[in-house]
């Protein structure tokens, strides 16, 4: 799961922690994190992370998919719908009523992706974040 991590962190170019502390925190994940593993031929292919989160429309609960990645070897092969399907069943079993997800603006591939399976891009909200300094100048405000 590190080797995909670190895979995952390199395709997007953004800053990846050392192996040590990935594998630290996958041993420390939050409670309710849940991460889904496709494995093809022995080989992990990819991955779903996801958390299931309350409230949402209706008062109802849902899961929200923080990472779907697929390792390049298994990209195009179809892995990406399978873990999304997969991912959708665990929702219904679990008692969800939906999966809330982000893309980046400028993906249009994977927007259309996410379309096909019939998911629909919600343009009147934000993706909010607060990290850092700003997150602990807001703490200290308590």
């Amino acid at each position: 799961m590190a080797d995909a991590l670190i895979e995952m962190q390199a395709y997007y170019r953004v800053p990846c922690p050392p192996r040590d502390a990935i594998i630290a925190g996958l041993n420390s994940t939050p409670a309710g994190s849940r991460i889904l593993l496709a494995y093809e031929h022995g080989k992990l292919a990819g991955f779903a992370c996801f958390s299931a989160i309350y409230p949402g429309p209706g008062l109802t609960s849902g899961f929200f998919l923080k990472e779907l990645y697929v390792r390049g070897a298994w990209r195009g092969s179809g892995l990406g719908k399978k873990l999304m399907s997969r991912l959708a069943v665990i929702a219904r079993q679990d008692g969800h009523g939906r999966i809330d997800w982000t893309v980046d603006a400028d993906d249009l591939r994977l927007q259309h992706f996410y379309e096909m399976l019939g998911g629909q891009a919600l343009p009147a909200k934000l993706f909010f974040r607060i990290t850092g300094a700003e997150l602990t100048a807001l703490a200290d405000k308590a």
